[in-house]
């Protein structure tokens, strides 16, 4: 059984539907010209009067048929979809192999940026995938590569690797689907763009970019000493609205995505760039800022000096990343007051420094958080 009623007005009748228990999930609606056949089941045999009283003008249009329905067949999850397309696709090869024990061994979470699907980088790496890939052409790779982009709907697919241990903290993840890295996303009303493969990108931080842009800092000078891409300092030009902001960056692959983030966001006006090292930069922006940003991790500790001598002489705001043991973090809390306080006493400027918010990001391991630590410092 069936209510078929004017297209427009199929949603407020699916909504009244459900409301009084009477929609039937095991079948899909069928649109049927310009009326939706919405299937129902119960006691229906005042419907059409109560749907009438509710919306008047669906009076003369309202109906209840016998209709042939198609049964709705659950969707699988992302993961279930990957599995069943690689099951497919060892079907077809001809190489002997375990398929049982090669499934056991996909991934079972991943990244989405854009079109553009990051897995681990110990997807397909172990020992059995390794045997069977030494047997496969560069086509059948392919074909593999594919599959998993379409369980994942994305066009292109990367494999994570470590970030590179060095100062600019390069990206390596190789691409094994695609022409190039370079993805375009909008977040909360900012633009980003980069290079996948050569610059870092966290989704995980993606509530602290949305409250550091929630923060009204209209008329401020802002430095930001570990700009990348612009993680934060895109959300508090775009968002929080700073007068002007000084980011500090060494990577040229990063400066590149910033300043293609600037000119997307329209607010390259209000940016200069400070590349090369922030301890050589920092030092230039003494005495500017009302705020400094200190997005780093694990630890932005090597910078607190030049963070505090940033900021004028009135004081101002730091905002501070650690990585810190969760049972730790009070303690951590009064250390880090407690070494500003002395930093500031020994630049000359011996401020009242405050704790005013602690913002739990993430987990980052495990028992460890990543955090952010505002503290205001004044006279």
């Amino acid at each position: 059984m069936a209510v078929l009623v004017p297209l427009e007005f199929s949603s407020r009748v699916k909504q009244i539907l459900f409301d009084k228990g009477l929609y039937q999930n095991q079948f899909s609606p069928k649109r049927i010209s310009k009326r939706l056949a919405l299937p129902i089941e119960g006691d229906f045999k005042t419907l059409c009067d109560e749907i009438i009283i509710e919306i008047p003008e669906i009076k003369d249009e309202i109906s209840i048929e016998i209709l042939a329905l198609e049964i709705n067949t659950p969707r699988l999850i992302p993961a279930q979809l990957m599995s069943s397309k690689i099951s497919s696709w060892l079907k077809s090869l001809i190489h002997k192999h375990d398929r049982e024990i090669l499934l056991n061994d996909i991934p079972q979470k991943w990244e989405i940026l854009g079109d553009l699907a990051l897995i681990p980088s110990s997807a397909f790496t172990q020992k059995e995938w390794l045997e069977l890939f030494s047997h496969c052409e560069e086509t059948e790779k392919l074909e593999l590569w594919k599959a998993i982009c379409d369980s994942l709907n994305v066009n292109r697919l990367g494999r994570q690797q470590p970030i590179s241990d060095n100062m600019m903290r390069t990206s390596q993840v190789e691409l094994l689907l695609g022409e190039n890295g370079w993805v375009e996303l909008l977040d909360h009303g900012v633009h980003f763009g980069f290079d996948a493969t050569k610059v870092m990108y966290s989704s995980g931080n993606v509530t602290e970019r949305h409250r550091i842009g929630n923060i009204n800092m209209e008329d401020e000078i802002v430095v930001d000493a570990f700009a990348g891409i612009g993680y934060y300092s895109l959300p508090m030009l775009v968002r929080s609205n700073v007068k002007h902001l000084h980011a500090c960056e060494i990577n040229p692959n990063s400066i590149e995505a910033l300043m293609w983030g600037a000119q997307k966001n329209n607010v390259e006006q209000r940016l200069t760039i400070h590349e090369g090292d922030n301890k050589i930069t920092l030092a230039n922006l003494r005495n500017i800022s009302d705020r400094c940003h200190l997005g780093i991790l694990p630890s932005s500790e090597e910078v607190w000096q030049l963070a505090l001598e940033c900021l004028k002489s009135e004081g101002g705001w730091l905002h501070i990343h650690m990585n810190v043991v969760e049972e730790n973090i009070p303690s951590w809390i009064d250390k880090t007051i407690s070494k500003l306080e002395i930093i500031s006493q020994n630049i000359g400027r011996e401020w009242r420094i405050e704790a005013k918010h602690l913002e739990k990001v993430k987990w980052y391991a495990p028992h460890i958080r990543h955090v952010v630590l505002d503290v205001f410092c004044t006279k």
